[in-house]
């Protein structure tokens, strides 16, 4: 039987979640201006092969989905985003979320925002700042905060909990390493490991359980 390829197994998996034609085509677009951007500045490892952005990259960002699949009409922080990973599939996927793109390095923040415009995607934000200088015009505002490749310092917990509203959550990608998780009271873990993927665990951190960590 003829091995499919990383894009095929991408879209076997996108179909759990949608069957939009439309959400297909903006995958295959980002696809397409995230390989020409990252040739020009470094916005995921330049090592790996080039089409494992499928899988890598793509489906290990909406892995998320299998533990949390109403994001819609969400106001999602996407801390550290990089190259727009996870807040972008996720706002392909959910389309009438409101995503905050925060990552405190400019040339990240402005090709992400010319993805989101190339992409056509609305309701879209970008903040250039660390988490912890964020305004206190954002405390409290957000359902979701999202977190894929980025360490958690215990310099972050005060700020990230602060910004979410009290039925908010923190997602915190992760694979075998779960240490992070450690510096909250209150965690949950789900495991949505796949032979394409690997290990993979989604840690969820709820605003009620943690109110008063540390």
């Amino acid at each position: 039987m003829e091995l499919q390829s990383k894009k095929e197994l991408f879209f076997n998996y996108l179909q759990r979640f949608s069957q939009n034609p439309g959400v297909f085509a903006k995958f295959e677009k980002y696809y397409e201006i995230l390989k020409e951007e990252n040739a020009k500045i470094n916005l995921f490892s330049r090592k790996m092969e080039i089409e494992d952005i499928w899988t890598v990259h793509f489906m290990d960002s909406l892995t998320l989905c299998e533990t949390d699949n109403d994001l819609n009409h969400k106001r999602i922080l996407d801390f550290g985003t990089g190259g727009g990973l996870p807040g972008i599939p996720l706002k392909i996927l959910f389309p009438e979320s409101e995503v905050y793109f925060l990552d405190s390095i400019a040339k990240k923040m402005s090709s992400v925002k010319n993805f989101c415009k190339l992409l056509d995607l609305k309701t879209c934000n970008f903040v250039c700042s660390r988490i912890e200088d964020l305004p206190s015009s954002m405390r409290g505002t957000f359902d979701r905060i999202v977190c894929r490749s980025v360490k958690i310092l215990p310099l972050f917990i005060k700020p990230m909990m602060m910004s979410l509203k009290p039925e908010g959550k923190i997602y915190l990608y992760k694979a075998k390493q779960i240490e992070d998780a450690l510096l909250f009271k209150h965690y949950k873990i789900y495991d949505v490991s796949n032979p394409i993927l690997g290990e993979r665990k989604i840690v969820e951190i709820e605003y009620g359980k943690n109110n008063n960590s540390r």
